[in-house]
């Protein structure tokens, strides 16, 4: 599934088919043969470039991989054997593509948001959840996003409708999670880059791939968060 992933963050943006044409060499253009497709082990045992032209490859490809396989584990260990655990990994599937895609092209597509409200509709059926907890996770971060993007410009109309079908799905407290612990990986991220100055106040920073992260965690460790927040509060 993580090469899968890859293909299609690699081809989406182009507008190349997903369905058709083998795997290639994105510098001498051959084919892949079945053995330089293996996830993770094919990577090593080429020593990390093009068997035929010796082009060192991206690290981005077995790491992908490696992160693909990890957050399904981890999504299983939360949700155990059920449907619940399907529509996760659907749902960090989808973050993953958005996080990589967002990062080449400060662009995510609407089709993600779509088959993010497919998946939190399905979810709200099955668990018969409350109304007002999912109207309340849709609105309680995308509205102040909203309002954040028409009064400053500084947030993008994707992270905006990304937040609320996230929260559609996630519900009113593990939304609320997930947006703490993006903007908080966000702020270090951006801390970090302009003590390196590898990046001015003034750079564009795609916002998407905290937000994906957050989500992630808001889907697998939300309501331990909040458990121990309040927890914290009432101690």
């Amino acid at each position: 599934m993580g090469s899968f992933l890859g293909v299609i963050i690699d081809r989406l943006p182009k507008n190349i088919s997903i369905a058709k044409g083998r795997s290639r060499c994105e510098y001498c253009e051959r084919d892949l043969a079945a053995l330089e497709l293996i996830p993770v082990l094919s990577y090593v045992l080429q020593k990390g470039q093009c068997r035929k032209c010796k082009t060192k490859l991206s690290l981005r490809y077995p790491l992908l991989e490696i992160l693909t396989g990890l957050a399904y584990v981890l999504v299983y260990n939360h949700f155990g054997y059920t449907l619940q655990s399907i529509l996760g990994i659907a749902f960090v599937s989808i973050l993953i593509v958005i996080t990589f895609i967002d990062l080449d092209t400060m662009i995510i597509n609407d089709r993600f948001q779509i088959m993010i409200l497919i998946i939190g509709i399905i979810d709200a059926i099955l668990l018969k959840k409350d109304i007002l907890n999912i109207v309340g996770g849709a609105l309680i971060i995308s509205i102040p996003l909203l309002i954040l993007a028409m009064t400053t410009g500084g947030i993008g109309g994707g992270d905006i409708k990304l937040m609320f079908v996230s929260g559609i799905y996630l519900g009113f407290y593990n939304i609320i999670a997930a947006f703490v612990f993006g903007v908080v990986v966000g702020g270090i991220y951006g801390i970090v880059v302009l003590i390196k100055k590898s990046k001015s106040r003034k750079d564009a920073i795609p916002f998407g791939p905290f937000l994906a992260i957050g989500l992630f965690f808001g889907l697998v460790y939300g309501t331990q968060f909040i458990q121990w927040y309040v927890s914290l509060l009432w101690s």
